[in-house]
């Protein structure tokens, strides 16, 4: 019993560096993003709800089509705000919003939780996060934290 808890334990947090992996990639390249949604389309825990609508977020980033770039950003900011809903104390889900809304240009109307993430975002963050090094430096070069914030990052 207590190797199929180890197991099963083992294949989820696989699964999950999986996924970090390919949202790196996805966010230079749009068939990585493409694959991301794929795999990530029936999942129901927040954390891959959150992985799944930044992979759309980037198909929207990657597209050419202003229709779709609106339908698909509309899409991600739906389901990322769903992700936090779920679980609103997460850091990689709100930096995944976070992220998400930076890149948004204000004008569309989808940039309403910019402070509410970075103040998680900021009370939480680890050096020993996974995503530690993405984070970091998307935050460091992000035009919505103050120098102070962005030293305090630095300093971790």
């Amino acid at each position: 019993m207590v190797f199929l808890f180890i197991s099963v334990l083992f294949s989820i947090q696989s699964q999950l560096t999986e996924v970090r992996n390919m949202y790196i990639k996805a966010i230079d390249d749009v068939s990585y993003a493409d694959r991301l949604v794929d795999i990530t389309k029936n999942e129901s825990s927040s954390i891959k709800i959150a992985y799944h609508h930044t992979g759309v977020a980037l198909q929207a980033k990657h597209s050419w089509n202003l229709a779709t770039k609106m339908r698909k950003a509309k899409e991600a900011a739906n389901g990322l705000n769903l992700a936090v809903l779920k679980d609103k104390a997460n850091e990689e889900i709100r930096f995944l919003r976070f992220s998400f809304e930076a890149n948004v240009p204000s004008l569309v109307g989808l940039t309403k939780h910019l402070a509410a993430d970075k103040k998680v975002i900021l009370k939480k963050i680890r050096k020993n996060h996974p995503l530690w090094s993405t984070m970091r430096k998307f935050l460091i070069n992000s035009s919505e934290l103050t120098t102070a914030e962005k030293e305090k990052i630095k300093n971790i």
